[in-house]
């Protein structure tokens, strides 16, 4: 089996659509999925449907925002209700300060000429939220960088004189929510540097598996993080991380992928 349990579709801040992100998944020869928008399941419906058609596996998930030891950790959310009320109220409070954080961002933009005092950021619909991609196409298109790298290197990118942080739970409550909707709780590219006393913690807090597979994870990266899941009797996990993002040197899907394990695919739910 090929699976992919990381992608990112237009319900966050991917460039295609949940259907669209499903049909490349396809032709990609994926056999099993997972769209994980950033703190939303906006993209649910649209996905399972085109998946259930397409005759593909989809894992319901999300990537959430958190923060451990005073830094920034994403934690994958699989197999849960995505109806779950305490779940749902919870991904709306993430979407709530997503969008406040926007807000800010740009009236700093404003207030350093960066772009004009009537300048917007595009409409989000229900359950969707803005990123920084978002952000720096406002830059792109009132000119105050030329792309969207320049955007991330100058503006929006921790230590850059701009930069605002993101509100976030603690991992704790993240997995609490999760795990009353019935899903598991996974640490997203820990090559990312992710020291190991946050890995620590988070196997503490009840951590149930951990990405091995990732684009910016090397054959070393990946052996050892799967020996430090083994250790700690963590569920294994990978993806490409996918954005559709040809401009940033992205892969394609089917590029980046996982041969599952039984006790990976025991726990999860497939639709």
């Amino acid at each position: 089996m090929k699976a992919d349990l990381h992608m990112h579709s237009t319900a966050s801040d991917g460039r295609l659509s949940p259907r669209q992100v499903m049909t490349e998944a396809h032709r990609a020869g994926l056999s099993l999925v997972s769209l994980t928008d950033h703190d939303t399941v906006a993209g649910w419906e649209e996905a399972s449907s085109a998946a259930r058609t397409l005759g593909i596996g989809l894992i319901t998930g999300t990537e959430i925002s958190t923060r451990e030891h005073g830094r920034e950790v994403h934690l994958l959310a699989y197999g849960f209700d995505p109806t779950h009320p305490a779940l749902g109220a919870f991904l709306a409070r993430q979407q709530e300060r997503r969008n406040e954080r926007a807000h800010t961002f740009l009236e700093r933009f404003k207030e350093k000429g960066l772009v004009p005092k009537d300048a917007r950021l595009p409409a989000a619909a229900d359950g969707k939220s803005w990123a920084r991609p978002h952000l720096g196409a406002v830059l792109v298109e009132h000119g105050a960088v030329s792309d969207m790298n320049e955007a991330f290197a100058r503006y929006l990118s921790p230590g850059c004189s701009l930069f605002v942080e993101k509100p976030m739970p603690g991992g704790r409550e993240v997995m609490e929510v999760v795990h009353s909707a019935g899903g598991r709780v996974f640490l997203a590219h820990p090559g990312h540097h992710v020291p190991h006393a946050i890995v620590l913690s988070l196997v503490r807090q009840g951590m149930d598996g951990i990405e091995v597979v990732h684009p910016s994870h090397d054959a070393m990266l990946q052996r050892y993080y799967r020996e430090v899941a083994d250790r700690f009797g963590l569920l294994k996990s990978g993806g490409s991380d996918f954005h559709g993002r040809t401009n940033r040197g992205e892969p394609s899907l089917g590029e980046t992928w996982i041969a599952p394990d039984r006790p990976l695919l025991d726990a999860l739910r497939t639709h």
